[in-house]
């Protein structure tokens, strides 16, 4: 028998060599025997590994918890509001004549914004004044006459009430004229202009929008099942003693607000209850009416005094392999290649997560994956992911 070539390869448990014979001279009965032997080969090249594999450690996957309840702070996208915000409108309607301000332009209280067309009030004011006039001539000849008896008492009480009648008609014409012209309510700043002169405009219909500067609110939405785990205070939703920490647009800078109102009905179509925090304007960032913000809330500070802390886990880590079938546990990795088992109670399922309790501190290696696998006497070793993978 002449041998040329030895390759190796590889089986499923094991390895084996395949001897490729270029010149081979044997009877016809060990042709025929060939695959049988060349069979054998394979299983016994496979027996030994296979053995040595049982009692190699197992690679596991493991996960290092970091601080208790470290998903509690939370990230709430908001908006920039001024404190105080006005929409300006007419009470009558009427033509536009005159529009004194344009949006970023600071204004004094009482200082006339816009103007309308006052023709018809004036008209009714003079004829409300000459009624009044009428009415007052009138009293004072009845009066005159009730002295001398020539009118009876109850003609006078009727000159009298005539006379009335036509001061609060005249007042109100008066009234009625002065809404033709609009003016500041406060000191502030004009945010928005949204008509333009000489066009009509409506009953209630915003004409300019003022804002007075010096205080900020930052408004958001919080999810219900956020607002469900608050602790009540005083029969409220929860506590004031909250600390808010406002960030605005990219800007890392935090600035500490306050809880200014909430309220107790959620929204139809995002079901999250509106929150409007308070600020003073800082003095290091200009601000303006409708900037993004991001509101950072601890949510650990809502948890009442008594409740253990929250660990977050994938579901793969949390096994039911103990004595108890119904006691969830997980798999916390020691030294030298071993593992125990911590029993905990499950929570939750959140987006970070299952929500986990029980003997665990921060800094402890679980088992992220094939909880329901392991055993107290099994032998594991921690699993590293390739470069390249």
């Amino acid at each position: 028998m002449n041998v040329s070539e030895v390759y190796t390869t590889a089986c499923p448990m094991g390895i084996w060599r395949l001897i490729v014979i270029k010149e081979l001279i044997v009877p016809a009965t060990f042709l025929r025997l060939l695959p049988v032997v060349l069979v054998l080969l394979v299983l016994m090249g496979c027996d030994q590994p296979e053995a040595q594999s049982k009692d190699a450690p197992r690679p596991v996957k493991l996960m290092t918890l970091e601080a208790a309840n470290a998903s509690a702070l939370r990230q709430f996208p908001g908006r920039v509001e001024a404190t105080t915000r006005s929409n300006l409108s007419f009470r009558m309607a009427g033509e536009l004549l005159a529009l004194n301000v344009s949006p970023g332009q600071k204004v004094s209280e009482g200082e006339v914004i816009a103007r309308i067309d006052n023709r018809d009030a004036q008209s009714e004011l003079d004829s409300a004044r000459s009624r009044l006039e009428l009415a007052e001539a009138t009293l004072e000849r009845m009066r005159y006459t009730l002295e001398r008896g020539a009118v009876s008492q109850a003609q006078f009480d009727e000159a009298e009430s005539e006379a009335r009648a036509a001061r609060s008609t005249f007042e109100q014409a008066e009234e009625q004229l002065t809404h033709t012209q609009l003016r500041a309510p406060y000191d502030g700043v004009i945010a928005q202009v949204p008509v333009d002169n000489r066009q009509i405009v409506q009953v209630q219909e915003t004409v300019a929008v003022i804002q007075q500067p010096g205080q900020l609110d930052v408004v958001f939405h919080l999810p219900e099942q956020i607002v469900q785990r608050m602790p009540r205070d005083d029969d409220q939703p929860f506590g004031e003693a909250l600390a808010f920490e406002v960030r605005f647009g990219n800007s890392d800078t935090p600035y500490l607000a306050q809880l200014a109102s909430y309220t107790t009905q959620a929204s139809e179509q995002s079901l999250a209850y509106e929150v409007t925090l308070t600020l003073p304007q800082p003095d290091d960032i200009n601000l303006l009416d409708g900037m993004s913000a991001s509101v950072s809330l601890d949510l650990s500070t809502l948890e009442r005094e008594d409740s253990q802390p929250l660990w977050h886990l994938p579901p793969d880590a949390i096994g039911y392999s103990g004595d108890d079938a119904d006691q969830a546990q997980v798999w916390r990795y020691l030294d030298a290649g071993r593992v125990e088992a911590v029993p905990v109670e499950v929570g939750r399922l959140t987006s970070q997560g299952l929500e986990v309790s029980g003997d665990l501190s921060a800094g402890d290696r679980i088992v992220a994956a094939g909880a329901h696998r392991l055993s107290v006497d099994a032998q594991v070793t921690p699993w590293e992911k390739e470069q390249g993978l």
